[in-house]
């Protein structure tokens, strides 16, 4: 598996994107690296602390393109991440307080395997 360096990683993350939203919250990222096929979501973890992933619970959002949640998500359904387009995570019950925040979602990714993006922002009042 080719190595990406976790700077590569963390310029994936739109600054200034996390944010609540209705029942949870939601970031984005923009690829700029490579296009890259997302076979699903493995693991998350805020402020330390790791998230159940519940399929139902957490939806892939392209840029163009419908929502899907991580149920509908596989090596067979994948979501395509072209080069320099932008998805949207929606985290479902879950809540974040204002204030900053460090989240890392580990991002199963066809061409590389699993890819941890850093995340570090503040979600404002």
């Amino acid at each position: 598996m080719p190595f990406i360096p976790p700077i590569l990683l963390q310029k994936l993350y739109v600054k200034g994107s996390l944010r609540l939203v209705e029942g949870g919250f939601a970031f984005d990222l923009r690829n700029t690296i490579a296009p890259a096929t997302i076979i699903g979501i493995d693991a998350l973890e805020v402020d330390g602390r790791a998230i159940d992933i519940v399929p139902e619970a957490i939806t892939i959002q392209p840029e163009q393109g419908t929502p899907r949640n991580l149920k509908e998500i596989s090596r067979q359904k994948p979501v395509y991440f072209s080069i320099y387009k932008v998805i949207t995570v929606h985290v479902a019950g879950q809540s974040l307080s204002a204030g900053p925040h460090k989240l890392v979602v580990r991002v199963n990714v066809k061409e590389v395997g699993p890819i941890d993006i850093p995340i570090s922002d503040t979600v404002a009042n």
